[in-house]
């Protein structure tokens, strides 16, 4: 699907509701522009699709794929301009940029001002608020709507979009063979990283010359059995009450537990008094 499209035309159909001029049709309106802003959360969603886990990927709620973005991409929900040039020096800024466009991205602070307070709309009042007179502002309501079309029009006419450069390490996984890319902040000089495929995790070191180490979470972990010894690699992801093994020297079975101990309080020694009685 088109996500951006799909935006588009819910804006349209949202800015028809509004210059209608009729009251009722607002909350036409306020479905429109949730829609268009659900659109553009989406939109922004694919152009993550590779550091996206698969489960979150699928969810509806906008506000919950923001913040999963944010988690990959700290400037998931900001604006950025895209200019080019020729460096001079390698490694040094060009003097002379040429500017290709500006990106006004939907951001979580507007999802988070607007999207649940455009959904109250859709409601019938509540018998309390009937009860205190306190129906739906449609004054209130148009104001919104008007401000929030305005946004995304200006989202929906950016020159460019969906603009997510960055430093990224990539590796097969040393467990099922599929491929991991994970995005490289900057600042960190280490990062976890998991396969979305087997759910194998590493750490990726940042060792300078742009150059990266993957340590795979991998431990060795000694059989139970004293007289034996025998230890197997075993996944951090592994690490859960119940996973058993049979130890492949002595036979024995081996299972990770959880227990709990307790030890009754000492009886303290009985008093000189207490004696004498």
């Amino acid at each position: 699907m088109n996500y951006r499209h799909e935006s588009r035309q819910a804006l349209k159909r949202a800015r028809a509701a509004l210059e209608s001029n009729d009251d009722q049709n607002l909350k036409y309106a306020a479905l429109e522009l949730r829609m268009a802003m659900e659109s553009l959360t989406y939109d922004r969603a694919k152009a993550y699709k590779d550091e996206f886990p698969p489960d979150e990927y699928e969810t509806w709620q906008p506000r919950k794929v923001m913040a999963v973005l944010l988690e990959i991409d700290a400037t998931a929900d900001k604006d950025s301009t895209l200019s080019y040039g020729i460096e001079e020096t390698p490694g040094q800024p060009a003097s002379q940029m040429t500017m290709i466009g500006t990106e006004t991205v939907l951001n979580m602070e507007t999802l988070r001002r607007h999207y649940d307070a455009l959904g109250s709309f859709l409601h019938v009042p509540t018998l309390k608020q009937t009860k205190s007179g306190k129906g739906h502002d449609h004054g209130k309501l148009r104001m919104r709507c008007t401000e929030i079309a305005e946004y995304l029009d200006k989202v929906l006419t950016s020159p460019v979009h969906n603009v997510t450069l960055g430093n990224f390490a990539t590796i097969d996984c040393a467990e099922c063979g599929k491929p991991i890319r994970k995005r490289i902040p900057a600042t960190a000089e280490t990062v976890e990283a998991e396969c979305f495929s087997c759910k194998a995790s590493y750490t990726i070191k940042d060792i300078g010359g742009g150059q990266v180490h993957w340590q795979s979470h991998i431990h060795e972990v000694a059989c139970g059995n004293k007289d034996c010894g025998h230890k197997i690699q075993i996944w951090r992801r592994e690490f859960a009450a119940g996973v058993a093994w049979t130890c492949p020297d002595c036979a024995g079975q081996n299972t990770i537990t959880y227990g709990l101990r307790h030890e009754p309080p000492k009886s303290s020694a009985p008093t000189e008094q207490e004696s004498s009685e």
